[in-house]
């Protein structure tokens, strides 16, 4: 016997009353009693490839995080008893847009008998950037002569690898650089952002015709306006012969 329409209609609500209460259980419970996954809770959940790494989370995971690579190394007399340092790092994790935070690293500068004359360390932030210079100045030697010059990177504090937003990179560009002249040697850096830049670091390297590394300079530009350029000027005590090439890089903050 077909129902009437007002027990049709009261089945009707029952339905719906269902299915509301269903929803509102399973949202309290997704909201009250299933822990959302994050990448700090210790533990491999979510999109993860690793314990809290990997996927939607900034961490690279161990085994997807490649180490990065220590091209050369070098120490340029600037004054008596006074050298400048300096490397280039490769990122090998630049597909994945990946930088790290607090990097902490060492120069140890030897003489001809493979002797410690001095060791200058420090911490960097390495950007998601091929190539990286890292330079110490003002390393006091005493009398002794630089022969060889080591960098490493901490043992003690391994590299922890992380995707960088683009949106939190500084956006700044080498302009204009003029030719290496009389130890002098002039750059531009443009920033194309709608945000002052500050403290910039920009470094220069000058190679010869060999493609050594002759000598190397650091500034820091304590401000960049946003959508302007600065004027950055890079000399030397002495001139050096057979510069053939003169490398600026600036390293944007994260």
């Amino acid at each position: 016997m077909a129902l009437k329409w007002a027990a049709r209609r009261q089945v009707l609500y029952y339905i719906v009353a269902i299915v509301i209460a269903a929803v509102l259980g399973v949202f309290v419970w997704q909201t009250f009693f299933v822990a959302a996954p994050l990448c700090s809770d210790g533990i491999q959940n979510g999109t993860e490839s690793g314990i809290d790494c990997g996927g939607t989370c900034a961490a690279l995971c161990p085994d997807v995080a490649r180490a990065p690579v220590i091209l050369w190394s070098r120490s340029f007399q600037t004054a008596p008893h006074t050298y400048t340092a300096a490397a280039y790092i490769q990122n090998n994790n630049v597909a994945s847009g990946a930088g790290a935070k607090g990097v902490r690293y060492s120069f140890q500068l030897l003489d001809d008998k493979n002797i410690l004359i001095s060791e200058r360390e420090g911490v960097i932030d390495i950007p998601p950037s091929h190539i990286v210079p890292i330079i110490e100045q003002g390393i006091d030697t005493g009398n002794r002569v630089v022969a060889r010059t080591f960098f490493t990177f901490s043992k003690n504090d391994p590299i922890e690898w992380k995707k960088v937003p683009t949106a939190s990179l500084q956006k700044l560009r080498i302009g204009q650089t003029s030719p290496y002249e009389s130890g002098r040697l002039t750059a531009t850096i443009v920033n194309e952002a709608l945000d002052d830049a500050r403290r910039v670091q920009v470094i220069a390297v000058l190679f010869d015709s060999e493609g050594v590394a002759r000598a190397a300079s650091k500034s820091i530009v304590a401000k960049i306006s946003r959508k302007s350029s600065q004027t950055v000027t890079f000399t030397w005590p002495e001139e050096f012969a057979d510069i053939q090439r003169a490398e600026v890089t600036v390293l944007p903050s994260f």
